[in-house]
């Protein structure tokens, strides 16, 4: 069963939309609402709205919307439930039991279940004395200790081509299910085999503790070292961080900061060797959406890169995202061709601790590196090291940082600091420029410019603002009066509440339509900003917009009659007819 609607309210009604949103990106107040750049597609200029008033949100750009629940679901992969019960442990509300609902018979639910299947599969493996010797071995020979590896539910896969198929048949899973999950393929001959075969399994699991997706590492020197299963339904490697749902429980609450590290046994080495605070990314470079996580957790990320010329260029690549999602990040260089897992293993964990202390900022660590290829005192090179800074200069929001930046670069150029804010302001002010089209997702949403349905969800978004004014519409119109069908729905929907003397809130018709086109157009009528006395000028205007409209097609309907009549000798029924032409257009006047 669901949960009833009066805790769904409640939990809602304790989560201020502005300041669940703002966790995870940036918004900038925008008149009487927030303004961002969308997270659910590419764009430059912020089409994404927050309506604090009716704790909504809509993209105008690719039509995305709906409340706090709907948000959290897109935005983290969530189910509803799932939504739910993040919510209420935000604002330390505790849900009552429940049997099994929606989450646990949605495609994503099933995919939970099959991965928790095939990781209890991976792990037995692992701790079987015969099958998963050589994965023992192989992970003890290098360090790791057996306690740490259940912790973090490593396993093994067999070489067989249908272990785990075999096994999730046996849990009667079906095959359909099971390629929806990326773990098992089908080949083109038509069987189908297990992804993952010989690897030491390492299952990644979000945030809440669920497995979401699994990472193999082969033993030999073979290639490729790693596979990843591919993304799902529930499954975005450019959101998920490993070993986010134990680090979370270790941020120190004095210095709320992580450590994030690339691969799985660095992640695994840094948490036994005492840096519970550590998280792996998927072998994929950090992304806007990675960054966001982490601001839910912490105010300070410190990159830890192999000291490689790769590891140190993908550093100043991180450095931006950062900067333009306002985390404060710091950058640790290992020695020259180390990762964590062979720093801690063979110098200890004091040696790590150490360099953490020394950790770069991001001036210090990009300014050491331009140092290294450019010459400051060759007019070419000082050109190229000012275009860099002003590169990472861009992206910074915070005006304090940006200008004790500016000003220690101007010492360590020798340049004037008004010289690089000229230079900044240019390249500042060609950013943002309109380069022809914006390339973002059109709007699904059908807007009609001055179309014939346009009053309607005008006046239904007064209605919203406020409800008090629904009695004096209902004197003055019917359901019947609304030509559009979605907004004759949602007209009949505000009448049933009013009556039942229910709260009227757009989430709550929402809620209860799949219509998307329908409920985008209602979030984008929502955002009209009225007071008072243009709220009733606008329900007068609406009201007899839509009455003469709909006079204006009784018109025409009688127009075709008299025609029909006409050519048929009926007399006495045009007399009628234009009886009823003329009352009409008296209305009219």
């Amino acid at each position: 069963m669901r949960y009833e609607d009066r805790i769904v309210e409640e939990v809602q009604s304790l989560n201020d939309i502005v300041e669940v949103i703002s966790g995870y990106i940036p918004l900038r107040r925008a008149g009487k609402s927030f303004k961002a750049v969308c997270p659910f597609h590419q764009e430059k200029t912020p089409s994404f709205i927050v309506n604090a008033e009716r704790q909504i949100f809509h993209c105008f750009g690719c039509g995305e919307g709906g409340d706090v629940y709907s948000f959290l679901m897109k935005y983290e992969n969530l189910t509803f439930p799932e939504a739910l019960r993040q919510l209420a442990e935000r604002v330390h509300v505790t849900l009552p039991e429940k049997s099994a609902g929606k989450e646990e018979n949605s495609i994503a639910g099933k995919l939970f279940e099959i991965n928790e299947a095939a990781s209890q599969y991976y792990r037995k493996n692992f701790e079987n004395k015969e099958t998963g010797r050589t994965a023992r071995e192989y992970m003890q020979k290098r360090g790791f200790d057996l306690a740490a590896l259940e912790e973090a539910g490593v396993g093994y896969a067999l070489s067989d081509w249908r272990g785990l198929y075999d096994h999730l048949t046996r849990r009667g899973f079906p095959e359909e299910l099971m390629l929806k999950s990326g773990i098992i393929l089908r080949a083109a001959q038509g069987n189908c085999y297990d992804l993952l075969r010989g690897r030491v399994i390492f299952p990644i699991r979000n945030a809440q503790g669920k497995t979401v997706a699994f990472g193999g590492r082969i033993m030999t020197d073979e290639l490729p070292k790693y596979i990843n299963s591919p993304e799902t339904e529930i499954f975005r490697k450019r959101r998920e961080f490993y070993g986010l749902n134990i680090a979370k429980r270790f941020i120190p609450a004095d210095n709320p900061s992580i450590f994030v590290v690339e691969g799985y046994l660095d992640q695994i080495r840094l948490a036994l060797g005492g840096f519970r605070n550590s998280v792996a990314t998927l072998g994929t470079a950090l992304t806007e959406d990675h960054v966001r996580v982490l601001k839910r957790y912490v105010s300070e990320a410190v990159l830890v890169y192999d000291g490689d010329k790769a590891g140190e260029a993908a550093s100043l690549r991180g450095l931006e995202i950062f900067l333009q999602e306002g985390l404060l990040v710091k950058l640790l260089s290992l020695p020259q061709g180390k990762d964590p897992d062979q720093l801690i293993r063979e110098e200890g964990a004091e040696a790590f601790r150490k360099l953490a202390a020394n950790a770069q900022d991001i001036f210090d660590f990009k300014l050491a590196s331009l140092l290294k290829k450019y010459n400051k005192k060759d007019s070419l090179g000082l050109l190229r090291i000012t275009g860099e800074f002003l590169d990472t200069f861009a992206h910074i929001r915070n005006e304090v940082l940006l200008d004790q930046y500016i000003n220690r670069l101007s010492m360590v150029l020798g340049v004037q600091a008004e010289s690089i804010r000229r230079e900044l302001d240019k390249l500042q002010a060609k950013l943002n420029r309109p380069e022809g089209k914006e390339q973002s997702a059109q709007p699904q949403s059908d807007k009609k410019e001055g179309g014939a349905e346009n009053d309607e969800f005008i006046l239904l978004s007064v209605l919203f603002s406020d409800p008090a004014l629904i009695d004096k519409v209902q004197e003055e119109l019917s359901a019947e009066d609304f030509s559009d069908p979605g907004a004759r729905q949602v007209f009949s929907l505000l009448a049933e509440l009013n009556r039942t003397g229910r709260k009227v809130t757009l989430t709550a018709v929402l809620d209860r339509g799949d219509d998307e086109r329908l409920k985008s157009r209602l979030r984008e009528s929502s955002f009209f900003d009225m007071d008072e006395i243009s709220r009733l000028k606008a329900v007068d205007d609406c009201i007899r917009s839509m009455r003469q409209k709909k006079i204006k097609k009784n018109l025409n309907d009688l127009q075709l009659k008299i025609r029909e009549a006409e050519s048929r000798g009926r007399g006495e029924q045009v007399l009628e007819y234009m009886k009823e032409y003329q009352a009409l257009m008296a209305r009219m006047k």
